[in-house]
């Protein structure tokens, strides 16, 4: 990796992905869509007292240095072209960890989900409840919780705010893509558009999210051995209420107003989900590691990293969720 220099020219740099090389040699490669972000410009750079004058003042900007092409696509900050003058704010995808009983938390930077109920069993023991989910379970236990949201405390937790900032400006999402590895999960679980989130006058938490169920219906992603399914969101109704002995942050992360939430879950590949004393599935010590410690648990385990891909439909808010399945080997 380095930097091409900017000082001069417009450069443009670009490389093809295993993927595209190999679909140029079938005679099949076609750009179809492209996307452009700001992730390497830092716009304090801009100076509008430049001493050279006005039309200088990007000057800083427009000769920062840019990396080189690289095969890894990752934009944190994504460029959108908005038609509509009335959208002061973006909504953002969280990572809801605040709903107790309901929504599991992250461990060392990512979202354990056993592949058994052993394992469940071994995490709830020694990190204690809502630290894992259970691979395929439709309720009774932890989910992985999302919210879109406007993350700003400058715009209050409101009905008013809800429907001045996201619902008026076409923003309030009603639907998330998940695009997972399915060399490793079979399919996501997700909400029935009946789902509830939503605090009372008082307060206390209303919220019903009910029973997950599998998301079979599956496309291929741009990727091979990548799927996307498509889950649904729902809209939230959790505001400040006046007097409430219960704050509304209680219950969500976004630092403004909530939009529409979800509930998530993944089923693995049945053969990644041995028991102690069993055969493990090759794809453990080949994808993963194997025979781990790992402190507060008793035992050692087999880990595999990956990450959910996660994409609203309206706002296009987007959220890369690292996940690490997780099997133990052994007991003690």
């Amino acid at each position: 990796m380095a930097f091409l220099d900017n000082s001069g020219d417009i450069i443009l740099d670009a490389v093809l992905t295993e993927t595209g090389r190999r679909r140029m040699a079938a005679g099949k490669f076609k750009i179809s869509k492209f996307a452009l972000s700001d992730d390497e410009i830092n716009y304090a750079l801009y100076n509008k007292n430049h001493p050279s004058g006005s039309t200088y003042a990007d000057l800083e900007i427009l000769q920062t240095p840019i990396l080189e092409a690289t095969t890894e696509v990752n934009l944190y900050t994504g460029l959108l072209s908005l038609s509509n003058l009335n959208i002061l704010y973006m909504p953002e995808l969280l990572q809801n960890e605040k709903l107790n009983g309901d929504a599991v938390k992250q461990k060392n930077n990512t979202i354990y989900v056993s592949v058994n109920s052993e394992t469940q069993a071994a995490i709830d023991t020694g990190f204690g409840t809502g630290y894992n989910v259970l691979a395929g379970q439709t309720g009774g236990g932890s989910m992985i919780i999302l919210e879109s949201c406007i993350n700003n405390a400058d715009v209050s937790m409101t009905s008013t705010n809800q429907d001045s900032y996201i619902v008026s400006t076409n923003m309030l999402d009603t639907s998330l893509s998940v695009t997972f590895n399915n060399n490793f999960i079979t399919y996501p679980l997700g909400i029935a558009a009946t789902a509830t989130f939503a605090n009372n006058t008082d307060g206390s938490w209303a919220g019903s999210i009910g029973t997950l169920s599998s998301i079979t219906s599956l496309s291929p992603s741009e990727r091979d051995d990548f799927s996307t399914a498509t889950a649904t969101m729902v809209k939230a109704g959790v505001y400040t209420q006046e007097g409430a002995t219960v704050d509304a942050t209680a219950y969500v992360k976004s630092s403004g107003i909530v939009g529409s939430m979800t509930a998530i879950n993944v089923a693995v590949d049945p053969a990644l989900t041995t028991t102690t004393g069993q055969t493990a599935d090759s794809r453990w010590s080949k994808f993963g590691s194997t025979g781990q410690t790992i402190t507060s648990l008793a035992g050692t385990y087999s880990t595999l990293p990956t990450t959910l891909e996660l994409m609203t439909d309206n706002s296009g808010a987007t959220l890369a969720l690292p996940i690490t399945l997780i099997k133990q080997d052994t007991t003690s």
